[in-house]
């Protein structure tokens, strides 16, 4: 490990001279730094949960260092929320950022991290329960459509539902921040 580093690649020739600067060869190719927000932002299925992100600010914070799991409703899961519902908790930034909040965790958590029967705690302090049987992958009722989408920062599975907006609101609303 001697030697110049940019992030992970070597500087294997320095200092070539040209007429407007200065060459560094390096031993790898410079990717940009792909976060789980970017993961959602590129995706043509999360145009909803990249709006709200970036609403409540969530975007900033899951930009940063990590680790983080998100599990991303797709935009059909948002459209199965009856509009007056969806509408009452766009219009509570609270409720919203709750919400949001019991969709992802502080720790990157794989798909072979997880077992039947797991409760994870998201970031909110409420718990999502692990489901695998014959069907899939479950986190509380949603399944997991696909899963370890990686980042640099964490890793996002992608889940069919809201996680529990109906039957589990009264859980999330206690632990939304006052």
């Amino acid at each position: 490990t001697d030697g110049v580093f940019i992030n992970n690649a070597k500087v294997i020739v320095a200092d070539i001279k040209t007429d407007n600067g200065v060459v560094h060869v390096i031993d790898a190719v410079l990717l940009p730094r792909t976060t789980v927000v970017d993961i959602i932002n590129n995706s043509e299925d999360h145009f909803i949960l990249s709006n709200v992100l970036g609403l409540t600010g969530l975007d900033e914070a899951l930009n940063g260092e990590g680790p983080f799991t998100v599990f991303a409703p797709t935009d059909d899961a948002f459209d199965a929320i009856p509009e007056n519902v969806l509408n009452d908790i766009l219009s509570d930034e609270k409720l919203l950022t709750s919400i949001l909040t019991y969709h992802a965790v502080g720790a990157k958590a794989l798909s072979t991290d997880l077992s039947d029967g797991q409760e994870i705690t998201t970031i909110n302090g409420a718990k999502v329960k692990v489901t695998i049987n014959n069907d899939g992958v479950f986190i509380n009722n949603a399944k997991v459509i696909q899963a370890d989408l990686e980042a640099e920062n964490g890793v996002v599975h992608i889940i069919d539902e809201v996680l529990d907006i109906l039957t589990s609101l009264d859980d999330i609303i206690e632990n939304k921040v006052s």
